[in-house]
């Protein structure tokens, strides 16, 4: 046998090796070219539905025109469509194709046939991943019947409803009066005015940070144990020795009301002295200190309860060359505090003085006193915002005069007084001028019979500092004009006795709140003129809260007709008009609330009042409710108190409009339900569809058992692929106030809600579901199986986010099943009004960024019709339900590029071919730019991008400039309600026609390098268009605002000016009796108060028109806004609401597995990366220019906009899980994690070791008081809602602070491991127990509730609570706990008993740290031997 060589062996393993490698290779080149082939089909399956392209026409005989100028509208709109319409475009700058371009662009591309495809496309969309037609074929087939009218029960309802709340409120507030009573009486007439010593005084504004915590009821940081005070700005200011102090038992019983009606918000008592006891506390501004002597948003509410007549209220500012800057600030923060005092019963007037006097601009304004409302007010303010120091000395006497001058004109009634509020330095340069200027003064009171008082405020002054300026001042507020006039006196007729007023000293901006509690005694001091009663104010704007309010007020009075104050509670707006604005019917109807002079409170275009940013302003019904003939209408609802009437709406609208209205005989507000009768048949749908079925899935995933579904996470929220969730808004709920007080659902709500729905015997009892919501939920659940089928089998399922269901009860259907924020209404989204404003099309909404963590999406909607016996249905029949589905935003544009592949140019070419997609209104649907690696082009989260913006050129040739012939229109509305007009656009194009540029050759020059066509997708919202750029155009420039929607020229509105869609606000019409400057606003506070509004004629209702516009000099200009006076003034539709992503607990969501993988990294190219749901193509650096070595497709939360290591376009904590908030590296280092763990063991060591030593050791040391500044520690105060404490040493102060981290409690108990997702409702804070931030003032209310109401406990995860901060050195004190004698005889009016299942701890002589429970324990000892 022959040997084999080394060199044998070597051939021979080498042969081995790839005989044993080649089936290996042969396998990955054939799964190479499955996967490349997949694609292919992927790819081509979006592409399906498109028509082939052919050439329609052609163009290349397109003749030049002269330039011809034409003086009719019309007939230059005839002309313009006449040469600019086409039915091809050539995307081609030259005649002769390039080679290589195959037809395309050396030809035409057919543009309509394109916009079919696409319409085709859409349309199949919405039949076959919607499920249109099978959602309307199941709504055909179900049962229906009559529908009954019920719209005057309705508002009877209502208004009984909005009383029996008022009723509740006003029972809260008596008993809080009977509390104050009783303190005062008991202690005996002028016994009860407590000394400081007895009660310390606790400013608001010092509050440190550490005491205070979000809550998601009051919208701002509170703290639900303590209350606080304000009045007296930081205490700098003398607290009076009458101070009438809160009794503690009545700070007691407002935590006690809370817990009783959680709908109620702020709770205060305010004492004649100025004191302001508030609760729960919390602390104005965003700083402390910041605003201590300018918190006053209850005053109003004080001087109407405890001055209900009214006040005659003028100010004069002295701005004299002595005045300094610093003392004018000073100046107008007082100003502007005491405009925050008046209501509309008082009458105001302002007035500046130097050499000459100021006055607004205003005619009603410079001539006499004006009723306070709401644009007096603002124009008041104004008015103090540009005042100046004058560069002349003071003519104090003319000043003065001119103050007297509004007074005689106002017209006051007999008895009427009048206070005039002198801001003034006091300088004068000599006795002599003071002798004159009091002599001035002393003539202008001649034929006043009015008594008129003077107030001199002195800037930079102490009362107690004697001057030349403290005399003058003092002269003029005592009236005492003959003082520098000797023995001889003044001479002339002599002077009637009139009262003195008062000199008050201003030398800080934070004193001015303690100024201004008691300026009116002067005139009126408080009084009851009849017997106490309920105050409720007019709904005003709380700062802190961000929400509108309204106050109800009682005064309490003590003995013979002496006021010691009021007390009183706030209420949101929101709360009392629940039911209007959460009304649902299933006609075509809505409600509307108004006040008693006829402004608007609650309308559907207003939304929820709880999603408003910025105050209700003052707004006549007629300006919601136009059409013709309301006028009648409005005054039956101001003089009726409850009635029906119809109007009939002409053409196009047509029908019957049915009023329906009811006026309470409590506030005065009235509550109307409006029916439109258009002659369509509404029905319902019949009580005998059958039950939901008993497998349908309640959105709350949390509270399922496994066993049910499968929840798994669907980007940032909790979702099941099992099915479809059912979802019920609060409108949906025949009490919607108790479903938004109460917080999620519980067990046992969503047990009683799912066995109603599903109940087959009709035996279950109504939970408290409005009647529809039975069989809408039974008819919109029947497309579930649908889409679950179609989410496994269709192509498309890795475009699409989720899809909706939603009729107008407000239920909803998702898949996947989701779990949604309780306060979400899909009826307020903007794919559901852009359906409604369109039935029967195919609406695709502007790109948004998803709530849900998907990035930015587009979501395409359309409508059911109510069902009919034929299948066949118009736009005009009722609809019924809304169907809806996010997709991608990629996916959108892909779409073009699938149509047209000519647009796949790449950018930063000279030559350039765009494909976009606009609405109706110019706002963008697809746009490359959108996509681009530059980040600045992507939407913004609010505002969504315009052609205006990125499309410049087009934009202004189509406002009339070029070929567009003005069919981009801008249209101008009003949102009264928020003060504001807004400037908008409209694109009207023919269909079956194409708007597009001139030719090249078709123009005197042929240099032009941007040509563009669009053309109407049918059946839909959008347009289509296409733009050829060869060249760098010249630079078109339309003003956009990037931070807001702020017109940059509030000044001009010009209908050919180029800008993107913006508001301006409206300034304040003061005068309603005259016509104002074309900024103002209308205020028919009557019908009689606007000349010619007596009926519903168009003359009449263009009178409104002409007070908001008006050829005035100096005033904005309009230039042929469409409009040459409109049949009304034009009011803005309802702006659609935000969603609200849902806040999940802390880590809950990193538990969950991903619903889908959209295995990223099998996606080999750009385009079929593009769209794809959580998938982007990584391709640049993060200077957004350099390209990476190896670009790839990659989940979105690695490379966001394209960026390796990009921006989120989310905040803090809602980006795309998992995440990073830091940049990513190209590397993708794990040093940062690794020193993390690294750093976190030793931190854990390191507290061991320290808690080791501390449970060992043993401390003393001296003790002193914890947090007390030394200007409290002299007082020692007591607090009633505060459970007393032990003494603790300074030593054991880092060990009572770490003691909550090592664990280590009395007896050595351990702390607990507290869920962090849900509070015990039912736990009680022991006695003499607090936490180290607390020092003794815990709280004795048990039911605090959670952070954040709407959610709770998502899966039970528990952790460790963290521990509070440590407290503030600041110098705020919170006041300690009342020893058994000052609390009173307050028994709360809930069960004495504990409840069961509660465990009381019990007192121990050492103080544990913050958010510990201890419980009680067994040790069992083993021994070690």
């Amino acid at each position: 046998m022959r040997g084999v060589g080394p060199g044998g062996c070597s051939r021979q393993s080498t042969f081995a090796l790839v005989t044993a490698l080649l089936p290996l290779a042969s396998s990955l080149l054939l799964w190479a070219a499955q996967s490349v082939a997949e694609e292919s089909r992927t790819n081509n399956s979006t592409s399906e539905f498109f028509l082939n392209s052919s050439d329609s026409s052609n163009t290349s005989g397109w003749e030049s025109k002269p330039v011809i100028y034409v003086n009719n509208p019309q007939l230059l709109r005839e002309m313009q469509e006449q040469s600019f319409l086409r039915h091809a475009f050539r995307l081609s700058a030259s005649d002769v194709a390039a080679e290589g371009e195959g037809g395309v662009l050396g030809g035409e591309i057919p543009l309509l046939e394109r916009a079919s495809s696409l319409a085709s496309q859409l349309r199949h969309i919405a039949n076959n991943q919607l499920g249109v037609t099978h959602m309307q074929g199941t709504f055909d087939e179900l049962p229906y019947s009559d529908l009954e009218h019920r719209e005057g029960e309705t508002v009877k309802e209502m208004i009984d409803s909005l009383e029996r709340k008022l009723s509740r409120y006003s029972s809260l507030l008596s008993e809080m009066v009977e509390l104050v009573v009783s303190f005062y009486t008991q202690r005996g007439q002028g016994v009860g005015v407590a000394k400081v010593e007895e009660r310390d005084y606790h400013p608001c504004c010092l509050i440190p940070d550490n005491y205070l915590e979000y809550s998601s009821h009051f919208r701002t940081r509170v703290n639900k144990e303590l209350w606080c005070d304000a009045g007296f700005g930081s205490s700098d200011y003398p607290i009076p020795d009458n101070l009438y102090p809160a009794p503690y038992n009545l700070t007691e019983l407002f935590a006690i009301n809370l817990r009783r009606d959680p709908t109620i918000k702020w709770q205060f008592f305010m004492s004649i002295s100025g004191l302001h006891t508030e609760y729960p506390a919390h602390r104005p501004g965003t700083s402390m200190g910041v605003e201590c002597g300018l918190w006053s948003r209850h005053r109003p509410v004080y001087e109407a309860t405890v001055r209900p007549g009214g006040r005659n209220i003028v100010l004069v500012f002295d701005l004299g060359d002595a005045l300094t800057p610093r003392l004018l600030h000073i100046a107008k923060t007082f100003g502007y505090q005491v405009l925050a005092t008046l209501t509309r019963v008082d009458r105001v007037a302002v007035v500046g003085v130097a050499g000459g006097v100021a006055r607004p601009a205003a005619p009603c304004m410079r001539s006499a006193l004006t009723p306070a409302t709401h644009h007096v007010l603002q124009t008041a303010r104004h008015f103090i915002d540009f005042l100046e120091i004058q560069n002349e000395p003071t003519n104090h006497s003319l000043g003065l005069t001119s103050a007297l001058d509004l007074i005689r004109g106002s017209g006051l009634g007999s008895g009427e007084g009048a206070l005039v509020v002198y801001v003034s330095r006091g300088v004068v340069a000599s006795q002599r001028q003071a002798r004159a200027e009091l002599h001035a003064l002393n003539a202008a009171f001649v034929g006043i019979p009015h008594n008129v008082v003077i107030t001199a405020v002195a800037l930079g002054l102490l009362k107690h500092e004697f001057s030349s300026e403290y005399q003058f001042l003092k002269a003029v507020a005592e009236q005492n004009f003959d003082i520098y006039d000797g023995e001889g006196g003044a001479g002339g007729e002599p002077r009637p006795v009139r009262s003195h007023g008062a000199l008050l000293g201003l030398d800080s901006a934070s004193s001015v709140a303690p100024v201004v509690n008691n300026l009116y005694d002067v005139i009126r001091p408080p009084s009851l003129r009849q017997r106490p009663s309920l105050v409720i104010s007019e709904p005003h704007w709380d700062q802190d809260s961000r929400e509108m309010m309204v106050s109800l007020s009682r005064p309490v009075e003590v003995g013979e007709g002496e006021v010691v104050g009021l007390v009183g509670l706030d209420v949101p707006l929101a709360t009392l008009l629940v039911d209007i604005t959460h009304f649902t019917s299933p006609a075509q109807s809505y409600a509307f609330a108004i006040d008693a002079r006829g402004n608007v409170l609650g309308h559907p275009r207003l939304g929820h009042p709880e999603s408003w940013s910025v105050p209700l302003v003052e707004t006549d019904i007629t300006l919601l409710e136009q059409m013709e003939g309301f006028t009648a209408v409005r005054q039956q609802l101001l003089a009726v108190s409850g009635a029906h009437t119809s109007i009939t709406q002409p053409s196009p609208r047509g029908g019957e409009v049915h009023y329906y209205w009811r006026a309470s005989g409590v506030c005065g507000w009235v509550f109307a339900v409006v029916r439109v009768d258009t002659g369509a048949p509404h029905k319902r749908l019949s009580r005998s569809v059958r039950p939901l079925p008993p497998t349908a899935l309640f959105h709350r995933l949390d509270l399922l058992p496994p066993s049910e579904a499968r929840v798994c996470r669907h980007f940032n929220q909790m979702a099941t692929l099992d099915g479809s969730t059912l979802f019920l808004s609060l409108g949906s709920y025949i009490s919607p106030l108790s479903q938004a007080v109460s917080g999620p659902e519980t067990i046992s709500a969503v047990q009683s809600v799912t066995a109603f729905l599903t109940d087959n015997t009709h035996l279950i009892a109504n939970p408290g579901i409005r009647l529809p919501v039975r069989t809408d939920a039974t008819a919109l659940y029947q497309i579930a199986d649908f889409w679950e089928r179609k989410f496994k089998s269709s192509d498309l399922s890795k475009y699409i986010i989720r899809k909706y269901a939603a009729a107008p009860s407000g239920v909803m259907v998702m898949y996947p099943g989701t779990l949604m924020d309780r306060s979400f209404d899909p009826r307020s989204q903007r794919w559901y009004l852009g359906a409604l404003a369109s039935p029967g099309k195919v609406v695709v909404s502007p790109p948004y960024l998803d709530p849900g963590g998907a990035g930015h999406i587009v979501t395409l909607s359309h409508t059911i019709y109510q069902g009919g016996s034929a299948a066949m249905h118009s736009p005009a029949d009722p609809v019924v339900a809304v169907l809806a589905a996010d997709f991608t935003l990629g996916y959108v544009y892909k779409l073009l590029l699938d149509l047209e592949p000519s647009c796949d140019h790449p950018p930063h070419q000279e030559q350039q071919v765009r494909c976009f997609l606009v609405d109706h209104e110019g706002y963008l649907v697809a746009h490359p730019s959108l996509l681009a690696p530059a980040s600045s082009h992507a939407p913004p989260a609010s505002v969504p991008p315009h052609i205006t913006h990125q499309e410049p050129v087009v934009s202004m040739e189509l406002l009339g400039g070029g070929g567009g012939g003005g069919l981009l229109s801008k249209e101008w509305c009003g949102r009264w309600w928020r003060g504001a007009s807004e400037r908008h656009y409209s694109l009207r194009l023919p269909q079956g026609q194409i708007v597009a540029s001139p030719a090249p050759g078709d123009t005197q020059e042929d240099s032009t390098c941007l040509q563009y066509a669009l053309a109407a997708v049918p059946s839909t919202n959008l347009i289509l268009g296409i733009i050829n750029q060869t060249c760098s155009p010249a630079v078109a420039f339309c003003p956009c605002s990037m931070d807001d929607r702020l017109c940059l020229n509030c000044q001009l509105v010009e209908a050919g000016a180029c800008e993107c869609p913006c508001e301006c606000p409206l300034s304040p019409n003061p005068c309603p009796d005259t016509a104002p400057g074309p900024h103002l606003p209308p205020h028919p506070s009557t019908p009689s108060d606007t000349p010619g509004h007596t009926n519903g004629t168009p003359e009449a209702r263009n009178q409104i028109w002409r007070t908001y516009f008006s050829s005035a000099d100096g005033g904005p200009r309009v230039l042929a806004l469409d409009a040459q006076p409109p049949a009304q003034a034009p009011t803005c539709p309802r702006t659609p609401e935000a969603p609200t992503p849902l806040q999940y607990s802390i880590g809950l969501l990193t538990h969950l597995d991903p619903c889908v993988d959209p295995e990223c990294s099998r996606h080999v190219t750009p385009g079929a990366c593009l769209g794809v749901a959580g998938c982007v193509w990584c391709h640049v650096k993060a200077d957004r220019e350099s390209p990476i070595p190896h670009p790839h497709c990659t989940p979105v939360h690695q490379c966001y906009g394209g960026i390796l290591g990009g921006p989120s376009p989310y905040p803090h904590g809602l980006a795309t899980l998992p995440h990073s908030d830091n940049t990513h590296g190209e590397s993708g280092s794990p040093i940062g994690p690794v020193a993390g763990g690294i750093m976190a063991v030793f931190l854990v060591v390191a507290v061991g070791v320290y808690c080791y030593r501390q449970h060992v050791g043993s401390g003393g040391g001296s003790g002193r008081p914890f947090y007390t500044t030394p200007s409290l520690q002299a007082h020692p105060s007591h607090h009633p809602l505060y459970q007393s404490q032990p003494a603790h040493d300074l030593d054991n102060t880092d060990e009572d602070l770490l003691g909550d981290v090592c664990g280590v409690g009395v007896g050595g108990a351990a702390a607990a491991v507290v869920s962090p997702y849900r509070m015990n409702p039912g736990y009680r804070r022991p006695p003499g127990l607090a936490d180290s931030s607390d020092q003794g003032y815990s709280t004795m209310t048990p039911h605090d509730d959670p952070d954040n109401p709407h959610y709770a406990d998502l899966g039970g995860l528990g952790g460790l609570v963290a521990a509070d901060d440590p407290p503030s050195s600041s110098g705020w004190s919170p006041p300690p706990s009342p020893s058994p004698r000052d609390r009173g005889d307050l028994t709360p009016p809930l069960s004495g008993d504990p409840e069961p299942g509660h465990t009381l701890l019990s007192n121990s002589g050492k103080r544990t740290g913050p958010n510990i429970i201890q419980v009680p324990v067994t040790v069992h000892m083993v021994d070690s031997v």
